[in-house]
């Protein structure tokens, strides 16, 4: 004979498994990287994928790889029209920051000699702390070849590892998630669908969104700058549009960068001088921060994350400490994600349970009651059954209404002192009470409310 677990005993054991994943899941926390992209990457393109797959009936394999070669493609474009413009504006700015340095060498002794004179501190001794800095670190740099070889070699792997698991998130998505329903007993279905899909609006809103804000911001930035006749402006705006997604302090880098490369450029237009230019260029990103605060953010986002500025701040400190660029990149959206989940079981646990007492006369007032299951989710109802309401060859309909009674996550007992309706009901699995037959049943649907 096949032992059981008791309910107790079940209870530890999922508590137990939960508590080991956890610990492993902490532990390879740092192998987790190219899956969590690859979720992003599976979440954003899977509803395409599934559209094409819709109207076209083609396999989602080969839709899926037919995308992956499209963005392959694009990328490719992109590496020969556009890095070689990068590289080269990022070579020049290279070269550039020598001569900011000077500049600041410069201002350095004509202003901080003084001062160091008097605290008997000489010009040559900081020059000779410089050199010695920049020997250490060249140093570094000759030390560090065989671990930026090691480097590469596990940016390699972890690439491989993201395409594949991207391809398998996107093509079998659907079933990825269907795994986890079917882990929750049946009564539960309706709520994790109404959970996912809160969780999917607002997810899928703002993870779309900041896509369609980096090209936005990318592209007006461009231009601002181009206008302004800013050294490096397509660097400086592809830069300011990534920032973007960094919420509160991506914006303010973004600006401090472009004017920065204002300050310490060659030449100015409009004879300008550089600080005008500077100011300027700061003048324009804060413009076009309120821009996109005011009219950008909610029609492209929407006002879907209400979370408060303080508690973001929190939340980006936190995922910067727990998982460095890519925390700092996801803490909002993961934020929001559990604000809706606490809220959901904040509900569910402040929620005064209702019970509502039904009286079943014949076969016909089981069966209305069945179909109005669906707009009476997670209730607590009680079927108050008359002798000979039922007979013997109605099981099948005494389970059906056990089952979507189980479906809408509903508490259904029976009360009858009918001997055939409680052995119908006990055998479906409904909660059975049985009464004296003196006690009158037949009471009106108001007072059995």
């Amino acid at each position: 004979m096949e032992v059981t677990l008791s309910p107790r005993a079940r209870v530890v054991v999922a508590w137990a498994a939960v508590l080991i994943g956890g610990f492993v899941l902490f532990q390879a926390a740092h192998a987790l990287r190219p899956f969590v992209w690859a979720i992003i990457t599976g979440y954003l393109f899977h509803p395409l994928v599934s559209l094409i797959h819709r109207k076209t009936r083609l396999p989602r394999q080969l839709i899926t790889g037919w995308l992956f070669a499209l963005i392959g493609l694009i990328l490719t474009l992109a590496v020969i029209n556009l890095i070689p413009v990068l590289i080269e504006q990022v070579e020049q700015l290279q070269d550039e920051i020598p001569a900011a340095v000077d500049d600041v060498e410069r201002w350095f002794d004509e202003r901080e000699n003084t001062r160091l004179g008097r605290l008997g501190v000489g010009s040559d001794f900081v020059d000779e702390r410089l050199d010695q800095l920049g020997q250490e670190a060249a140093d570094r740099l000759g030390t560090s070849a065989l671990p930026l070889v090691l480097t590469t070699f596990t940016v390699a792997i972890e690439l491989f590892v993201y395409l594949i698991a991207s391809f398998y998130f996107i093509v079998y998505g659907d079933r990825f998630v269907q795994f986890l329903r079917d882990a929750l007993n049946r009564r539960y279905h309706r709520e994790f669908d109404r959970l996912l899909l809160d969780i999917n609006a607002t997810l899928g809103a703002y993870l779309r969104g900041q896509l369609i804000l980096v090209v936005i911001m990318s592209a007006a930035s461009y231009a601002a700058l181009w206008v302004l006749d800013v050294d490096y402006a397509l660097s400086v705006a592809i830069a300011t549009g990534f920032l973007e997604l960094i919420p509160l302090i991506g914006p303010w880098t973004a600006g401090t960068i472009a004017v920065l490369v204002a300050l310490f450029q060659d030449g100015t237009p409009f004879g300008w001088s550089h600080g005008t230019l500077a100011l300027a260029v700061g003048l324009t990103y804060f413009a076009l921060r309120q821009i996109e605060d005011a009219f950008v953010i909610p029609l492209v986002i929407g006002r879907i994350v209400h979370l408060h500025p303080l508690l973001v701040v929190f939340v980006l400190v936190l995922g910067t400490s727990l998982g460095g660029p890519l925390g700092l990149i996801l803490a909002v959206p993961v934020a929001a994600v559990l604000k809706i989940v606490v809220a959901f079981f904040y509900a569910k646990l402040m929620a005064r349970g209702v019970r509502h007492v039904e009286t079943v006369r014949t076969r016909a007032d089981l069966e209305r009651l069945a179909d109005d299951f669906p707009d009476q989710t997670n209730a607590t109802i009680v079927l108050l059954i008359e002798p000979g309401a039922l007979a013997w060859d109605d099981l099948a309909l005494v389970r059906s209404v056990a089952d979507a009674a189980l479906d809408q996550a509903i508490d259904l007992s029976v009360v009858t002192p009918d001997g055939v309706a409680g052995a119908l009901a006990a055998a479906a699995g409904i909660g059975t009470a049985t009464i004296p037959v003196t006690v009158p049943l037949a009471v009106e649907p108001a007072l059995a409310r």
